[in-house]
C-alpha cells in the first residue's frame, strides 16, 4: 500500500467521520437520553417527547448539537484510523494470499480489526461525550465541556476511569465494524451492473448502502451499546453495576429484550444519513484527491 494510498485513504476517512458526526448528532444525543432513562430517572421514554424537551428546555434546536465539538475531532481521527487499518489489513491479506480478490470473511476480518483498533479512541470519547449528552444544561451540571470532562474523569479516576467501559466498547467495536466493512462491500457489489466499477456507481446507491450497512450495524450491536452507555454513566463511588455481565443481567431482568433496545428508533433514524453521510464523503474525497494526483 503506497504512501500517497494511505494518506488519501486517512484524509477521506476524516471527512466521512465529520460528516457522520453533523448528519448524525442529534440522534445520538436523544438516543444516550433514552438509554440512560431508567438510571436517570426521567419520564421522557420516547423520543418525541425527548427531542421536544431538548429543545424547548435546553436551548433550542442547537442543543442537539451538544457535545459534537469533541465528536467532531475524536469521530473524524477515529473513522480515519478505520478506514485506515481497514485498508492497511486488507492490503496486507491481499499480499500473503496473493490474490487482489477478497471474500465476506476476509472484510468482516478487516473490519474487526479496525473496530479493535478505533477501540483506543472511541472509549475515552464516547465516555466524555454520553456523560455531556445525559447532564443537560443543568446549572449544577458536572462538566462544562467534553474537554472539561476528560479533564476531571483523568484527574480524579485516572486513566482507568476514563476507559470505564472498555470491554463493552471493544465487543462492539469489533463486532460492528466487522459487519460495517462486510456488508458494505456486498450491498455495493449487489448493485453493480456487469461490467461496472464502483466509481461509477450514482450517489444514491452509495448513499443507499451507506445508510443499509448502519442500520443493519446497530440491529445486531445494539445490546451492547446500551450495556456500554449504562456502564459509563454509572458512578464511580457508588456503582450500580458490577460489570457488563451484571449490568446485562440486572438491565434484562427489569425491562427485558425490550429494554435492551430502548432508544433504538433515533438509532435506527440516525444509522441512515450518518452512515450514508460517511461513506458518501468517504468516496468523493477518495475520488477528489485520486482525480488530482492523475492531473499532477
Amino acid at each position: 500500500m503506497s504512501k500517497s494510498k494511505t494518506i488519501d485513504t486517512f484524509v477521506a476517512g476524516c471527512a466521512g467521520g465529520m460528516a457522520q458526526v453533523l448528519a448524525g448528532q442529534p440522534f445520538d444525543m436523544i438516543k444516550v437520553r433514552l438509554q440512560s432513562a431508567s438510571s436517570l430517572k426521567t419520564s421522557k421514554n420516547n423520543l418525541f417527547d425527548c427531542l421536544k424537551n431538548i429543545v424547548k428546555n435546553e436551548g433550542g434546536p442547537l442543543a442537539l448539537w451538544r457535545g459534537s465539538l469533541s465528536p467532531l475531532i475524536s469521530v473524524g481521527a477515529a473513522v480515519a484510523l478505520q478506514f485506515s487499518v481497514n485498508e492497511k489489513t486488507k492490503f496486507f491479506i491481499q499480499k500473503s494470499t496473493g490474490s487482489s480478490k477478497l471474500n465476506l470473511s476476509h472484510y468482516f476480518g478487516c473490519g474487526v480489526v479496525a473496530g479493535l483498533a478505533n477501540s483506543i479512541i472511541s472509549i475515552p470519547t464516547e465516555h466524555s461525550k454520553i456523560k455531556m449528552q445525559a447532564q443537560g444544561v443543568k446549572a449544577s451540571g458536572l462538566y462544562s465541556s467534553s474537554i472539561d470532562c476528560i479533564k476531571k474523569i483523568s484527574q480524579t479516576h485516572g486513566l482507568k476511569g476514563l476507559y470505564k467501559g472498555g470491554i463493552p466498547t471493544m465487543l462492539r467495536e469489533g463486532l460492528a465494524f466487522g459487519i460495517y466493512f462486510s456488508f458494505y462491500e456486498w450491498f455495493l457489489n449487489k448493485m453493480l451492473k456487469p461490467g461496472q466499477v464502483r466509481e461509477q456507481l450514482s450517489t444514491s446507491s452509495v448513499v443507499l448502502a451507506g445508510s443499509m450497512t448502519g442500520v443493519a450495524c446497530w440491529l445486531a450491536t445494539y445490546p451492547i451499546d446500551i450495556i456500554k452507555t449504562r456502564i459509563q454513566l454509572d458512578s464511580f463511588s457508588n456503582p450500580l453495576y458490577k460489570g457488563m455481565i451484571d449490568c446485562f443481567n440486572k438491565s434484562y431482568k427489569a425491562e427485558g429484550l425490550k429494554g435492551l433496545y430502548r432508544g433504538f428508533s433515533p438509532c435506527a433514524l440516525r444509522a441512515a444519513p450518518a452512515n450514508g453521510a460517511t461513506f458518501l464523503a468517504y468516496e468523493a474525497a477518495t475520488s477528489f484527491m485520486s482525480a488530482s494526483r492523475k492531473k499532477f
